[in-house]
């Protein structure tokens, strides 16, 4: 049985790929060709590279019936965003505003309407949603109200799909050492994590750890759940 993982581009996305490729053959798609590359030659297992960009529905349900063709799609990881820099709504572009609900909503929900399509009973889905879809952030409002809407997505998904045995549940990663927070100094990293009850930022590989356990069927009675992975920030 096959996996996908939309979005494998960036450092969750490349430990979410090496988690379930212990498991599956994985299909990996993202934008960047020469990433995706470099991560399918340096995983072990069977890992294909379809690079694309995820708002382009075509090219996505396309990738997503090859994933399934090959042996049945078992588990789908849709890891789809694109932030803005922190703005007050009322001065937020809404060209802006378009771009990141094109991308980490309306990608996501296309993502998953496809997925469904070929999914069975025992199959899951975990999308990767963000604390800040989960409480207000401030000067966030396109990419909060969008991670709000996947985790929207994600509960009625579960409700819908579960009589067919299709799992669906997201994770919301708080202060994680991936993408752009990786540009900033240690002294910053620090700060940004200590503002959490444990006291520092997460890995990567601790939100793949929660992505791959939902996955499984370990967690067989789970869905239309959302996990924070995020050192106790939303307490």
């Amino acid at each position: 049985m096959s996996a996908i993982v939309v979005g494998a581009n960036g450092l969750i996305g490349n430990a979410v790929t090496r988690s379930l490729a212990r498991h599956h053959a994985v299909w990996v798609v993202g934008r960047d060709a020469s990433a995706l590359q470099r991560l399918a030659t340096s995983t072990s297992g069977r890992i294909t590279a379809v690079p694309l960009d995820a708002t382009d529905d075509a090219a996505l349900q396309d990738a997503i019936g090859q994933a399934a063709a090959d042996g049945g799609l078992q588990v789908a990881v849709n890891n789809i965003g694109l932030s803005h820099r922190p703005t007050p709504l009322g001065e937020l572009g809404l060209d802006e505003f378009d771009r990141v609900i094109a991308t980490t909503l309306r990608a996501v929900a296309a993502a998953m309407k496809f997925e469904l399509g070929h999914m069975g009973s025992g199959a899951a889905i975990v999308n990767v949603a963000s604390s800040a879809g989960l409480s207000g952030t401030p000067g966030m409002s396109a990419y909060a109200a969008a991670k709000y809407g996947v985790i929207g997505l994600t509960h009625t998904a579960a409700i819908d799909y579960g009589e067919r045995g299709i799992r669906v549940n997201a994770v919301a990663p708080g202060p994680i050492e991936s993408g752009p927070i990786m540009a900033q100094s240690p002294a910053v990293r620090e700060r940004v994590g200590g503002y959490t009850p444990l006291g520092r930022m997460g890995s990567a590989q601790e939100v793949a750890n929660a992505v791959t356990w939902l996955a499984s069927p370990e967690a067989g009675y789970v869905t239309g759940t959302t996990l924070s992975v995020d050192g106790g920030k939303t307490a």
